[in-house]
């Protein structure tokens, strides 16, 4: 009887525990998934502007459109590696 109350408990135990890691892993990436994504808008209407100032307005939608294309198929096969 101790046996099946130790091992019911370790399993709590065991349990618990990676449900604590689950968690803090998808707390950790979401918020490097946010930080990154403001980052990367910031950089991205940065150079926007920029190149809309010293060039056409295509160049800027081009840069624009080829920034966001990449930017989305990498945090597309991020979390598709990571979950």
């Amino acid at each position: 009887m101790f046996f099946v109350l130790f091992y019911f408990f370790f399993l709590l135990f065991l349990l618990y525990w990676y449900f604590c890691l689950f968690f803090f892993f998808v707390f950790f990436f979401l918020l490097c998934f946010i930080f990154l994504s403001f980052l990367f808008l910031f950089f991205l209407f940065f150079f926007t502007y920029f190149f809309l100032f010293f060039s056409c307005t295509f160049c800027c939608c081009c840069i624009y459109f080829i920034f966001f294309v990449l930017f989305s198929f990498f945090f597309f096969f991020f979390f598709l590696f990571f979950f």
